[in-house]
């Protein structure tokens, strides 16, 4: 009988390793995706927020120009 054909024998409990182990790695992994989850929903809550601050930034650094060309250059009659 060649052996590719030979039947294969594992101890119940060696078996029983293996299929803990195997669970165990699941887990973890459904616990690692969890996490990439969660990172990814926060950075995108964080860009988010940075885009707020560049935007009002940008509005007070337009009001700022503005009272700047008001109070400095001369009126023209």
């Amino acid at each position: 009988m060649p052996e590719k054909e030979m039947p294969i024998f594992v101890r119940i409990e060696e078996y029983r390793d293996v299929l803990d182990v195997i669970n165990m790695i699941k887990h973890k992994l459904s616990e690692a995706k969890e996490a990439i989850n969660r990172i990814n929903e926060l950075k995108n809550e964080e860009d988010l927020e940075l885009e707020r601050w560049e935007s009002g930034l940008e509005a007070i650094e337009r009001k700022v120009q503005f009272i700047d060309k008001s109070l400095f250059e001369p009126e023209s009659v």
